[in-house]
C-alpha cells in the first residue's frame, strides 16, 4: 500500500473538532502513513476576517491548530492562502502555494500526498489533479454523513446564540484545545455578533454587493481633505474615533494637525473592502508613528468603548447608510449610542449629505432633455456591468425616468412624482427633497445599484439639530449646513431648471444646500 509523506487538509478552519483529530490518528496509524508523515493544515480565506463566511481571523485559526496540533502530538504545518475568488484550479493554486511559503521544502504531489477533504466539489479539484482523497466526515460517496464537520458546530453557536456554550453539540465534538480558544478569545461570542449583524448583507463583509470600491474610495479621498479643513478646528484632542472610517483618509489628515499629536485615534469600519485598505495603509506607514488602530466592526454590536470614555466621535457619510440600510429607528440609537460613549465634554461631529430648507415644498422643475439620448423604454433589464454605459448614454430627463423606477424599489419607498403640463411646457412635479435625491446621485453611474437604496435628503438641518438634542446634546456654533459649489455648478443646475408656484406664478428656487456639519457637545 502507498505510504504518504503529507496528509493534507485544505479548508478555512473556523474550529476543529474531535472528529477530525481521531480521523487524523487513525491515518497516522495506518498503513498509509509512515513515522515521518506530516499533516499539513493549508488555512484558505486567511486574510478575512470578522465576516459570516470567515468569523475569525487567520492568525487567531493558525493559533488553534497549533495549539491542538502540540496538545495532540500531531506533526503539523500551517500554511495562510489569502483569499481568492472562486475558480477551478484553486487546488493548484494552493499546493504551489504551500511550495512557495515553504521556500520549496514541500513539494506536495499526488504520489506523496493524501487529500483529507469531505466537500465534494473542492475534493473532486484535487481528484482531477490525480490525488487520492480521504472523505473524513462522509462516506466515499459523499451522502453518507460520519460525524460534524466544522462548520457545522459553527453553525450551532450561530443558532444557540448567546446560550452557545449550552449547546451540547458545540462542547461535545469542539476539540477541547478549541472550545478553550473559544472561551478565551471570545471567538464564539465574536461569532454570534456577526451573524446577528443586520448591516452586513453578504457572507465576505460588505455592506453592499454591488458597490464598486474603487470608485468609492476616490470620490471619499478626493473630498477628505476639503471636508477635514472645515472641521478639524472642532476636533478635540485625547480618544478620538472615526465610525465608518472608510479608507482611514480622514484620521490619517488629523494625525498631521500638532494639536493632535499626542491623541489616540481608532477607525471602525464595517465593510471588509475597506477596512482591508486601512490596514495596508497603516502596514505601509501612511500615519507615520501616530497611534491609529483599526477594528472591522458595526459600532451598534460592539463593547470596543466603555460609557464616557471617548473625547471626541466623527461620522462622515455614515449616517444616510444607517437610515437607508436600517432604518430611522435604528439612526436614532446610533445618536444616542455616541452620547452615551463619548465623556462629559466630548464632541460628536457628524458631516453628511442633507435634505434641502423646507424640504416638502412641491417644485416644478424642467429636467435637460439635450444632454443625452431619450429613448422610448428606459426599463430594460441590464447586468451590473452594462449599466453604467447605459446611464450614462442617458440625458437627465431620461436618467429621471429610470432612476423613479429604481430607486428604493426593494425596500418599497419610492418617490411619487406627477407631471403638469403649464403653457405647452410640460413639469415634473415633485417634493423639493425628492428631487434633490436625485441630483445628487444622478452621475453615480458606475455604483448606480448601490446608490438605489440609499436615502440623502431625509432630514433637513432642523430635524437633526432636534434628534441630537432630544438625547442631550448641545449645539455647538459650528454647526451648519452647507452648499458644495463644484456640485451645484456641474451636477445641479445643468440637470433641472426648478421652480415653486407662487399663486400663479412659477418663481425660480434657489439652488439648495447639500451638506450638513453638525458639532454637538455632550454637557459636563
Amino acid at each position: 500500500m502507498q505510504k504518504f509523506k503529507y496528509l493534507l487538509i485544505p479548508g478555512r478552519h473556523q474550529a476543529i473538532t474531535k472528529f477530525q483529530i481521531d480521523n487524523i490518528r487513525q491515518l497516522l496509524k495506518s498503513k498509509v502513513a509512515s513515522s515521518s508523515t506530516e499533516v499539513i493544515w493549508p488555512v484558505t480565506s486567511a486574510n478575512h476576517s470578522g465576516t459570516q463566511r470567515n468569523p475569525i481571523s487567520g492568525s487567531r485559526r493558525l493559533g488553534i491548530i497549533e495549539a491542538v496540533s502540540s496538545h495532540e502530538g500531531i506533526p503539523s504545518e500551517v500554511y495562510l492562502i489569502t483569499n481568492m475568488t472562486a475558480k477551478p484550479n484553486f487546488a493548484h493554486y494552493l499546493i504551489e502555494e504551500i511550495r512557495l511559503q515553504s521556500n520549496g521544502r514541500v513539494d506536495i504531489s499526488p504520489n506523496n500526498t493524501l487529500v483529507i477533504c469531505s466537500t465534494k466539489e473542492v475534493a473532486q479539484q484535487y481528484m482531477d489533479l490525480g490525488y487520492q482523497i480521504d472523505t473524513a466526515e462522509y462516506d466515499k460517496t459523499f451522502t453518507v454523513k460520519r460525524g460534524f464537520r466544522p462548520w457545522d458546530v459553527v453553525e450551532e453557536i450561530i443558532k444557540s446564540g448567546k446560550d452557545w456554550r449550552d449547546n451540547g453539540v458545540v462542547w461535545g465534538e469542539l476539540h477541547p484545545v478549541c472550545y478553550d480558544h473559544f472561551e478565551r478569545y471570545g471567538l464564539g461570542d465574536q461569532i454570534v455578533g456577526i451573524f446577528s449583524d443586520p448591516l452586513i448583507d453578504s457572507e465576505d463583509g460588505d455592506i453592499t454587493q454591488t458597490r464598486d470600491y474603487t470608485t468609492y474610495r476616490k470620490a471619499f479621498e478626493d473630498g477628505a481633505i476639503r471636508k477635514v479643513t472645515e472641521f478639524a478646528d472642532y476636533v478635540q484632542p485625547g480618544r478620538i474615533m472615526d465610525v465608518g472610517c472608510a479608507t482611514g483618509e480622514t484620521l490619517r489628515l488629523l494625525t498631521k494637525r500638532p494639536g493632535l499629536f499626542e491623541s489616540d485615534f481608532y477607525g471602525v469600519e464595517a465593510a471588509r473592502p475597506l477596512y482591508q485598505i486601512c490596514q495596508q495603509r497603516k502596514d505601509s506607514g501612511d500615519f507615520g508613528d501616530s497611534n491609529v488602530f483599526f477594528y472591522q466592526r458595526n459600532i451598534m454590536r460592539s463593547e470596543l468603548f466603555a460609557h464616557n470614555s471617548l473625547n471626541m466621535i466623527i461620522t462622515m457619510a455614515l449616517t444616510h447608510e444607517i437610515e437607508s440600510y436600517l432604518g430611522r429607528k435604528e439612526l436614532l440609537k446610533f445618536i444616542k449610542r455616541m452620547y452615551g460613549i463619548l465623556a462629559p465634554g466630548g464632541v460628536y461631529l457628524n458631516y453628511d449629505v442633507v435634505a434641502p430648507n423646507d424640504k416638502d415644498r412641491v417644485v416644478y422643475c424642467i429636467l435637460n432633455e439635450a444632454d443625452g439620448d431619450n429613448p422610448a423604454d428606459v426599463n430594460r433589464k441590464l447586468s451590473v456591468a452594462d449599466t453604467p454605459d447605459f446611464l450614462h448614454s442617458l440625458s437627465t430627463a431620461a436618467r429621471f425616468r429610470r432612476f423613479i423606477i429604481d430607486f428604493r424599489a426593494s425596500e418599497n419607498d419610492q418617490i411619487n412624482v406627477k407631471y403638469e403640463t403649464i403653457d405647452d411646457q410640460e413639469y415634473v412635479v415633485l417634493k423639493h427633497h425628492e428631487l434633490c435625491e436625485f441630483l445628487a446621485k444622478k452621475d453615480y453611474t458606475d455604483n448606480w445599484i448601490s446608490e438605489m437604496h440609499e436615502r440623502f435628503c431625509f432630514w433637513e438641518y432642523g430635524e437633526w439639530t432636534d434628534a441630537l438634542q432630544k438625547v442631550g446634546f448641545e449645539i455647538s456654533a459650528g454647526s451648519t449646513t452647507k452648499q458644495n459649489p463644484w456640485l451645484i455648478e456641474n451636477r445641479f443646475a445643468p440637470a433641472a431648471k426648478v421652480f415653486e408656484k407662487q399663486g400663479k406664478l412659477l418663481v425660480p428656487v434657489e439652488q439648495p444646500v447639500t451638506n450638513i456639519l453638525l458639532v454637538a457637545k455632550k454637557p459636563i
